[in-house]
């Protein structure tokens, strides 16, 4: 097809685009980090082993073996085997000849019993994750914004190219007419300059709006690229879409019926932030109690000689630990800290939102004055015809100049490049609230 139209357009930058390919690889991120937030919850096996000889003699062999299970409570487990021997082994590593095989539980009563590094781990991850949700919104928002703007020049720069050929075109014939009224004797030679002057102002236009026109295509081609990655560079036989048209499509894409700005993605990205800083607050909030740990051992009797079971409640280790940082400033002062970034984002938050709601109410009001605007500018293009008509034939009559015959031109030719000056003005306002409306959730 020899034109490009708006939507295909955007499916070719959507699908094909290395930004937006890269902002796709933020699903994986995400995945990335969600898988990392599960290996918190890893169980682990692990085993030590170590021995000494010396002179012939085995000084002792101790041997243990252990696989834990971490949990989202306060309660961790682990299950163990033991087994050791030798002739100076450490009276308390003695086990019977099969060794040991024991249950661990950790308890902790106090700090972390709410809130501790592993769900704090857990919970980063879903952050995380989040994160690079938005930051793909974002690029893609960006993106998808700056190609329509991108497209709106291209169309306003192919209409300036199209009136300004057929106004060279239009002053090109009526030279040979004025030629021919000067061989005949019915105008001044003077007239035939007047003429002349007025195709080069006409072509000089023309190669202006052709030299802005490369540079649209180009800008245009930056956003085209195919199913390899490879960067495309558009056909000049390629024409955009009708402008009438695109704005119209433009105007259809930008309604926002319900506006809530409050999950925009900047904002979004400002609460996530926020939500980040609550979760490590919360955490050093824990660290000012003082640590309790509970642990507790049961243990299974395996046999001193043969493979014999046997499980006694009387037959266990477990143990207490505490600590307490007596001032424990450091924790105060990460609190402080983030109590304060806290305030700061909510303040940051206030402001961006309100300045959407500001944008919103600006740009509904912008396109109010600017329909007004293309009214007026479309009445006046209509009297510049009719009084360009009227001065044609004045001067079929000898009732006119050249002179009043291209200044007449000339101002219709003002009104139609204010018309399409226009229209890009109203399809970037378009554009500015379909940026807001990307926002919505």
């Amino acid at each position: 097809n020899d034109t490009l139209d708006l939507r295909e357009y955007l499916d070719v930058v959507l699908n094909n685009h290395p930004l937006i390919q890269k902002a796709e690889l933020y699903d994986e991120i995400t995945a990335a980090y969600d898988l990392k937030g599960k290996g918190a919850l890893d169980p682990k096996i692990g085993s030590d082993y170590s021995a000494k000889s010396f002179d012939d003699t085995d000084y002792y062999t101790v041997w243990q073996s252990e696989a834990k299970i971490p949990t989202v409570l306060p309660v961790d487990f682990s299950v163990g085997y033991e087994r050791n021997d030798g002739v100076f082994l450490n009276s308390e590593n003695s086990v019977p000849r099969n060794g040991l095989v024991y249950g661990t539980i950790n308890l902790t009563v106090l700090r972390g019993f709410l809130f501790d590094e592993q769900r704090y781990n857990i919970r980063m991850a879903e952050v995380n994750g989040l994160k690079s949700q938005i930051e793909k919104e974002i690029v893609t928002r960006e993106i998808i914004y700056q190609a329509i703007n991108t497209y709106l020049q291209w169309a306003s720069g192919n209409n300036d190219v199209d009136i300004n050929q057929n106004y060279l075109e239009l002053v090109r014939q009526r030279h040979q007419n004025v030629i021919q009224l000067f061989e005949n004797g019915d105008i001044p030679a003077i007239d035939t300059i007047e003429s002349r002057l007025n195709i080069n102002s006409a072509d000089k236009l023309l190669l202006d709006s052709r030299n802005k026109l490369i540079k649209y295509v180009q800008n245009l081609s930056l956003f085209i690229w195919d199913e390899e990655g490879n960067p495309l560079q558009l056909n000049t036989a390629i024409r955009p879409m009708n402008l009438l048209s695109l704005i119209s499509e433009l105007r259809i894409l930008s309604i926002i019926e319900s506006p809530d700005f409050s999950q925009d993605p900047l904002i979004f990205k400002i609460d996530n932030d926020t939500r980040s800083i609550e979760l490590a607050t919360k955490l050093e909030r824990e660290n000012l109690k003082p640590q309790l740990d509970l642990k507790y051992n049961t243990i299974l009797n395996l046999g001193k000689e043969d493979f014999s079971p046997s499980f006694s409640f009387n037959d266990y280790k477990y143990g207490i630990a505490f600590m307490y940082p007596i001032l424990n400033r450091k924790t105060k002062g990460e609190i402080r800290l983030n109590e304060a970034l806290v305030m700061q984002n909510e303040m940051d938050r206030t402001q961006y939102l309100g300045s959407l709601n500001n944008k919103f109410s600006g740009l509904v009001a912008q396109t109010v004055i600017q329909e007004n605007s293309l009214t007026v500018i479309n009445e006046k293009i209509e009297n510049s015809q009719l009084l360009y008509e009227a001065e044609q034939l004045k001067f079929s009559l000898g009732e006119s100049s050249i002179f009043l015959l291209n200044s007449r031109e000339r101002k219709l030719l003002e009104a139609q490049i204010e018309l399409i000056k226009g229209y890009s003005t109203m399809g970037m306002t378009y554009n500015d609230l379909y940026y807001l409306k990307m926002g919505q959730r």
